[in-house]
């Protein structure tokens, strides 16, 4: 095999920590090696370093001449005001061979003798597949859900689109050598499992890291160890490699065991013969000729854990009917769902189809479009969302300081168990990679014990080590989760329920790779949806005063009730008037309020009154106030206007958000205001 790059006794140091130490490597045509190890383990600076990136301390990288490289980087960047089509015209690796082909005609049309030269460049392109370049270029950029950008500018772009843009930049320059840096990033199922094939058929060699295992397994014939700089080759991809690692830690650790045994032993008939007085020469020379190997250094494990809540409801959650459009583009249609305790559900499907709408609209960070959805938490039920970006944690704050102010003394302890030092503490999320804004918000859900984890893609970033303490972790949860993840090992390891969200449609799979549909709101043996929220103490009042109407109208009719009903009704008045005292002391020992919100320098207060309410100022409710009578929103007396803008944006705010009103007409005769545009005007959803 064509040799095309040997690296030789590498060593780098930073900062007076070994980052490779003594790292040799050949990499020859077709290969597809795997580097792995722990985050920082030196994978990114090994790549950089064969590209000419970095400078080793110590030995040489050789390429072989006329190797084409292509590097792809973690964090692409692009210079402003360049579109995307630019930068893929500019990928096309045949240009100088086009250039080379162009000149050999002109040559020969001059007279030139160059038709052998010129016969042999026309087949290198035609072998290459330099005309249909334009077509794979355009399929490439069709899978990585790249076409629609063609025309924007690629500075624009999220950081998603970025990543998968710099992988179709990289592997549309067809290199003779890829190093590829998590080339899976920000890839759904179907991306990774192209990504694979495309790498099966590349002629070329490749390099990359990746924290898919099922990636690995797949596209690599050999892999590469790092641990403290060393470097340690194995066949085959990461569940081989690691089967061998195992195997050779435990070799090590009985040779230790045996030897250390053996020299114990002889140490100590040695030392019995010199008490005994006869000669130990012969067993001394014996043990300063005993070579003990050294025991395999423990590696550090990280520990994960989630601390379930103390709700027991059989059906934590229930939604019914939930639609979600942006704009014209349905995300969700006629959803229907029931999550149980203990259920473990990996949410699935391509980039942008909805599974982190749908994990907002669970959690309640946004709506449903239509009036009639239902989505109810069983009573009881504390639900924890870990977002995708910051993953629940505040982006300026520094880390320790957020775990102090959440959770005291335990701040400590709950970094410690996340891999994280006193070096860690005063940087703030922003300042931290991926992986440890991952491993911060995992900390931070496992001790909030929630009854229901919302969890969105927490699998972007960790290393392998961490991504199995997670596992692990959520298989011993008490409580249930819904996940959002591309990573397959990591769904086949933990998941119970399968949903998929196809064409606006959230169905669930019968199994891993089974293509039979389930309802994901199908019901189950004693499986009845939650109970609502119980009524407030005012809320029964009004509920008991109605009841003890009833029965006093019913004793004022004529003809009266016959003595043993009257007898019933009477006893029954007496047992609601008791209820009534009882729930009279509840509420006017409470607030004399059924809502409460803040909106500018206002504390607002509602008071319900059967299909009406008032809206009134905290500590002032002498000053005008808003009547609701079910429809229209009414001014007891014009207020100025600071004080209207205010009170008028928190009585909206609970009317649409805590009581479900769909219109609100603001005045007589004035404007209607829907549910919808109250959520548009408020960047709930994105307006049409």
């Amino acid at each position: 095999m064509t040799t095309l790059l040997t690296a030789d006794h590498l060593s780098l140091t930073r900062a007076d920590r070994l980052i490779l130490d003594d790292v040799s490597l050949t990499v020859t045509a077709g290969d597809r090696l795997a580097l792995l190890g722990r985050n920082g383990a030196g994978k990114t600076t090994l790549l950089r370093t064969l590209a000419h990136e970095e400078t080793p301390d110590d030995g040489t990288v050789w390429r072989a001449p006329d190797t084409r490289l292509a590097v792809l980087p973690q964090q692409p960047v692009y210079p402003p005001g360049v579109a995307v089509h630019a930068l893929v015209d500019a990928a096309y690796p045949y240009g100088p061979l086009e250039a080379h082909v162009r000149a050999l005609e002109q040559r020969l049309a001059h007279g030139d003798d160059v038709l052998a030269e010129y016969s042999a460049a026309q087949a290198r392109l035609d072998f290459v597949g330099a005309y249909t370049w334009p077509a794979r270029a355009a399929r490439t950029l069709g899978i990585l859900d790249l076409a629609a950008y063609h025309d924007r500018e690629a500075a624009t772009l999220s950081g998603g689109e970025r990543t998968r843009l710099a992988l179709a930049l990289t592997l549309l320059q067809e290199a003779d050598l890829l190093l590829l840096d998590e080339p899976t990033n920000h890839l759904d199922i179907r991306m990774r499992e192209w990504l694979e094939s495309w790498l099966a058929t590349h002629r070329g060699a490749a390099l990359f890291t990746s924290h898919d295992r099922t990636f690995l397994d797949r596209a690599a014939h050999r892999s590469l160890y790092l641990e403290g700089g060393v470097a340690t080759a194995y066949p085959g991809g990461f569940t081989r490699a690691r089967a061998q690692r195992q195997l050779e830690q435990r070799t090590r650790e009985r040779a230790h065991r045996i030897q250390a045994r053996e020299h114990a032993r002889l140490e100590g008939s040695a030392e019995r013969l010199d008490e005994w007085g006869r000669r130990s020469t012969a067993l001394r020379g014996r043990l300063a000729r005993m070579d003990v190997p050294d025991a395999p250094q423990a590696e550090k494990a990280i520990r994960m854990r989630l601390l379930a809540g103390q709700a027991r409801a059989r059906v934590v959650l229930w939604a019914d009917h939930l639609h979600k459009s942006y704009g014209e583009r349905a995300i969700l249609r006629d959803a229907s769902l029931k999550v149980r305790h203990g259920d473990r559900i990996a949410l699935m499907g391509a980039n942008g189809t909805g599974k982190t709408t749908l994990l907002r609209l669970l959690s309640g960070e946004t709506y449903p479009d239509n009036d009639d959805a239902v989505l109810r938490v069983a009573d009881g039920v504390h639900v924890a969302t870990l977002d995708q970006t910051w993953h629940g944690l505040d982006p300026d704050a520094p880390l320790r300081r957020q775990f102090e102010d959440r959770f005291g003394p335990r701040a400590n302890a709950l970094l410690g168990r996340a891999g994280f030092t006193g070096a860690h503490w005063p940087l703030t999320p922003r300042q931290l990679s991926g992986g440890e804004r991952a491993r911060a918000g995992l900390a931070l859900v496992s001790a909030l014990r929630a009854d229901l984890l919302l969890l969105d893609e927490p699998t972007n970033h960790l290393d392998v080590e961490t991504l199995e303490a997670l596992e692990a972790a959520v298989n011993a949860y008490g409580g249930a989760v819904i996940v959002v993840t591309h990573d397959r090992a990591f769904a086949r390891n933990v998941a119970t329920r399968l949903w998929v969200i196809e064409d606006a449609r959230l169905i669930e799979r019968e199994g891993w790779g089974k293509r039979t549909e389930l309802d994901p709101a199908r019901t189950l043996d004693g499986d009845p949806p939650p109970p609502p929220p119980p009524p407030t103490a005012r809320q029964r009042v009004r509920t008991l005063e109605s009841k003890l109407a009833d029965i006093a109208r019913a004793l004022d009719t004529h003809p009266g009730p016959t003595g043993r009903e009257e007898a019933r009704l009477r006893a029954r008045q007496h047992r609601l008037r008791q209820d009534l005292y009882t729930a009279y002391g509840d509420a006017y020992a409470a607030p004399q309020w059924d809502l409460r919100t803040r909106e500018g320098a206002l504390t607002i207060h509602a008071t319900l009154f059967g299909a009406g309410a008032m809206f009134h100022a905290a500590r002032d409710p002498d000053c005008p106030h808003l009547a609701w009578d079910g429809a229209t929103l009414r001014w007891s007396t014009p207020p100025p206007a600071w004080y209207g803008a205010a009170l008028l944006g928190g009585a909206l705010r609970l009317l649409f958000e805590r009581l479900g009103v769909t219109r609100a007409t603001l005045g007589d005769g004035g404007p209607t205001l829907t549910r919808r545009a109250y959520f548009e005007r408020s960047g709930y959803v994105r307006h049409p």
